[in-house]
């Protein structure tokens, strides 16, 4: 009799764990989602994330707020995101980013689709991917694209890139190349750095920079590339369409998705402060063509073929 007792308590018991662990497995993470802008990009690296982590059978809760570019969005929905017992916030741009490293401390963040990772290391909270790829891989493509040039010019603003600028130098260096930097603290500096730097460099970078490189520059800057005959590297494909000679660019679903893979380290119990924040894993790159043929560069046709994104018969 004692050992029947025995056995179905021990029976019972087993069925309240494994009914427990049925509940557990089964249960939905909740994923708060700030989403800065409704542009396509941000949709992409949304599904990007949604699609790693149901490719791994995660199974999620979202809850998605759209900003639409909205600062007072934004402050709105942190505060419903900090109420609302989401294990984890996902943030997709600069506004949904800020607002909410500004303002949630007990909640760990995946950032991703802004454009550089530093700000991303200075709260223990956060971690995610930057849209700036590594001053490396910079400098390996240019060589590749551009195996003739040697000396490197660039336009900054040093309250903004003094320590990239730096970091820039010493890689180049290394890489057999020169960088010339010309400073430039206001959008009225363009010009005279431009001139300055007219016949001491192969190519012109630009560099992300909001003094530098902005649609206000881009009046001085693409004319000065063509009028010198110096290809200009632009820092999105945008300029690229209005005349730059190319550019890297972004899988954006795969950005959402290495976004994704950090998420489930979080979700896993791993502190964000122990997951490094990214640069973005996969490369691609436009050209215009109408700019090699103008300035008499020649690509292979497999480079040509690898391209992402051509352009043809536009003109700065």
């Amino acid at each position: 009799m004692m050992i029947r007792t025995i056995f179905f308590t021990v029976a019972a018991a087993a069925v309240i764990i494994f009914s427990s662990l049925v509940t557990s497995a089964g249960a939905a993470e909740k994923i708060a989602v700030l989403v800065s802008s409704k542009d396509a990009p941000f949709e992409e690296a949304l599904k990007g994330f949604q699609g790693l982590l149901e490719k791994a059978a995660v199974q999620a809760d979202y809850e998605v707020h759209k900003l639409d570019s909205s600062a007072a969005k934004a402050g709105q929905a942190v505060q419903a995101v900090k109420k609302s017992g989401a294990r984890l916030v996902l943030t997709l741009g600069s506004l949904a980013t800020d607002a909410a490293v500004k303002e949630i401390t007990d909640i760990p963040i995946v950032a991703c689709m802004v454009l550089r990772s530093d700000g991303l290391k200075k709260s223990p909270n956060v971690t995610g991917v930057g849209l700036e790829f590594s001053l490396e891989v910079q400098t390996s493509w240019l060589q590749v694209l551009l195996p003739t040039a040697k000396t490197v010019g660039v336009l900054y603003n040093p309250d903004e890139n003094k320590m990239r600028i730096e970091a820039a130098g010493r890689i180049m260096q290394t890489m057999g190349l020169k960088l010339v930097a010309q400073e430039v603290r206001s959008p009225q500096d363009v010009p005279a750095a431009l001139e300055g730097l007219a016949k001491k460099v192969d190519v012109l970078w630009g560099l992300a920079d909001t003094v530098a490189m902005t649609p206000q520059s881009a009046k001085n800057v693409l004319p000065f590339s063509v009028r010198n005959n110096i290809p200009l590297i632009g820092p999105s494909p945008t300029w690229v369409k209005a005349g730059a000679l190319y550019a890297l660019e972004w899988d954006y679903a795969d950005v959402g998705a290495q976004a994704g893979d950090m998420a489930m380290k979080v979700l896993k119990g791993a502190p964000p402060s122990a997951i490094p924040a990214a640069s973005p894993r996969k490369v691609f790159y436009a050209l215009n063509l109408t700019t090699a043929q103008q300035m008499k560069i020649t690509f292979s046709d497999q480079l040509v073929r690898g391209a992402r994104h051509t352009f043809t018969g536009e003109k700065p």
